[in-house]
């Protein structure tokens, strides 16, 4: 027998529709997919589909391959009640008859099955590569079902990312998040004490500033207004936006002239938007002239494009009645106000900059590479930005800037006491994709999205398309910020320990209630046998389009390196790692060094 069962049959519909429930709950995903943003993830079900049917036989029993999936069911059929449900009104309830398949674990029958049907082909212990294997969907699912893996991919990212889904949840199991836990916890404190006087709370507890809405800004060269510019002013599907108030001073010609804002409730009330089509309208009602998009670039070229706070979002507790027993309820609602004198904290952050960033800079911690020209690139470098750390607010940057020396810190005191071992530095990993979460909210590119009252993360979009605006989220809200970064990535460690351990309750789905801190005790092996992620020794020349470890994510791969040399190991003692350079050499799960 030679030819492979994917040669001759795969159960396209069925796939088709488990991997689209894969994913329809938003809030259920698998936890490969929140761990850390990339794209064109593989669905899990798909992957270990394509794993399987390559190595088998066409003869091979389709009824067990399906059930190997985790397809216990029919999901076609469970479409059609669902489509059905859809015209009628009519629920039916568990319309699948079973949970979704990635979060089953093959039985140690069905491994042996699979075991004999490969050896059918004349296989013994066969090995599964993924050259480009990108977010590590195929690797997971290869070995989850006990094969050798080999992953391989250019970006360290990917890398980054394969390791921590695949190698340190097997190897280290709940070990690695106990640790992540204790070196986040450490850092939370620390980094709230330098933070704080940059983010303040003036009604805590009882009303709290979540974000910030920033415009863009630049003189009007007829008037010398500041305008902010924004396609339109819209805060909320309700209808609440902003409508502008000028401050004309003496008149045209006077630099102190400025817009105030006030939060509208009606449509019919914002202020008409001031730039459309990359034109600018000047807003004062003694000017309004047209704005070039010419004069906009070689302002904002020059370095005199600014931004100005024009919104607060704020959550506010409300009582909305009281108990029988007299005791108040209560609940949290969004509100809007417009920006007061006490919110402007620039020239605080513009000190502490120009006291650290010669020092970051010195240190490599902050992204001051510059903008390599690429498609989609050319568009923050017409407006000024050119370096990556452009993409960033000062007080975006000064936050991100000292995430990354409470970690260095943090890390540098680990070592030094002796805790430092593969678990430590697992964990430090994992905090360093924390912080990439709030990167990923907090920067140039992240907007306010009105529709659904929320911001849009910088990756958003796959290209680097200059925008007008932009919101801030605040990092140091008890369960939101930071706090909710590191509990989401422990959350997914959890997770994805119990999709890979049998040990530590492998047949319990990512919704479970499974007590992970419960689990059996395990002894990993020092290496696992079955796993090697290794990265091509090739260099980025240029930046192509948007990678998942590529524009602000530059930010961060510094401090990885140095957290985890292992896996991406540098001649320089300090392990920087830079995107538009060299690459260091390829070095495996033993240590051995190739190519570079």
């Amino acid at each position: 027998m030679t030819r492979r069962l994917i040669e001759s049959w795969l159960p396209i519909a069925a796939l088709g529709e488990e991997s689209v429930r894969e994913r329809r709950s938003m809030t259920a995903l698998p936890p490969t997919y929140y761990l850390h943003v990339w794209w064109a993830r593989r669905p899990l079900v798909a992957s270990r589909a394509a794993v399987l049917a390559s190595l088998m036989p066409e003869d091979a029993d389709h009824a067990k391959f399906l059930h190997m999936l985790g397809i216990h069911g029919d999901p076609l059929r469970a479409k059609r009640l669902m489509n059905g449900a859809r015209r009628t009104g009519i629920r039916v309830p568990d319309p699948y008859g079973y949970s979704r398949a990635f979060g089953y674990l093959p039985s140690k029958e069905e491994l042996q099955w699979l075991a004999a049907e490969t050896e059918r082909m004349g296989m013994v212990s066969p090995a599964v590569l993924d050259p480009t294997a990108g977010g590590g969907s195929i690797p997971y699912e290869s070995t989850r079902l006990g094969l050798t893996t080999l992953g391989n991919d250019l970006n360290p990212v990917a890398c980054l990312i394969q390791r921590a889904t695949v190698d340190w949840p097997i190897n280290y199991g709940l070990a690695v998040r106990r640790e992540f836990e204790r070196v986040s916890r450490i850092w939370r404190e620390r980094i709230e004490a330098r933070l704080a006087p940059f983010f303040l709370q003036p009604n805590a507890p009882d009303c709290i500033d979540t974000t910030y809405i920033w415009a863009r800004t630049i003189r009007c060269p007829h008037c010398e207004g500041l305008v902010p510019l924004s396609p339109n002013w819209r805060l909320a599907p309700d209808g609440t936006g902003v409508r502008l108030r000028p401050e004309k001073g003496k008149g045209p010609g006077d630099t102190t002239r400025h817009l105030r804002f006030e939060i509208v409730s009606t449509a019919k009330e914002h202020s008409a938007g001031t730039v459309s089509g990359g034109d600018a309208t000047c807003p004062f009602d003694d000017c309004g002239r047209l704005i070039s998009g010419e004069h906009i670039k070689a302002d904002a070229q020059a370095g005199r494009m600014g931004q100005q706070l024009y919104t607060v979002v704020f959550k506010k507790k409300v009582v909305t009645g009281h108990t029988k027993a007299g005791k108040p309820k209560e609940k949290w609602v969004r509100g809007y106000r417009a920006p007061r004198l006490e919110d402007d904290v620039s020239q605080a952050v513009a000190e502490v900059l120009a006291e650290k960033l010669p020092d970051w800079e010195a240190l490599d911690m902050v992204p001051t590479e510059p903008i390599a020209s690429g498609h989609k690139t050319e568009e923050p470098i017409r407006y000024g930005m050119n370096h990556w750390r452009d993409l960033f607010a000062p007080r975006q940057l000064l936050g991100h800037g000292t995430a990354v020396e409470v970690f260095r810190e943090l890390m540098d005191e680990e070592k030094v006491a002796g805790r430092w071992n593969e678990v430590t530095a697992g964990a430090f990993a994992y905090l360093s994709l924390s912080l990439d979460k709030m990167l990923n909210y907090n920067s140039r590119m992240s907007v306010w999205m009105s529709t659904r009252e929320v911001m849009a993360n910088t990756f958003n979009r796959h290209d680097f398309a200059f925008c007008w605006s932009h919101a801030e989220m605040a990092p140091l809200i008890v369960g939101l910020g930071y706090d909710w970064a590191i509990e989401q990535t422990a959350k997914c460690i959890g997770e994805l320990v119990a999709l890979t351990r049998p040990d530590a309750g492998a047949a319990a789905s990512p919704q479970s209630k499974f007590n992970f801190d419960g689990a059996p005790a395990f002894t990993p092996p020092t290496r696992h046998p079955h796993l090697q992620i290794r990265r091509q020794p090739r260099p980025y020349r240029r930046c192509q389009h948007r990678r998942g470890g590529d524009g602000p994510a530059v930010l961060r791969q510094r401090d990885v390196c140095r957290a985890i040399g292992f896996l991406l190991c540098l001649a320089q003692a300090d392990g920087r790692l830079h995107l538009s350079r060299v690459v260091p050499p390829c070095v495996d799960r033993q240590g051995k060094r190739s190519g570079g």
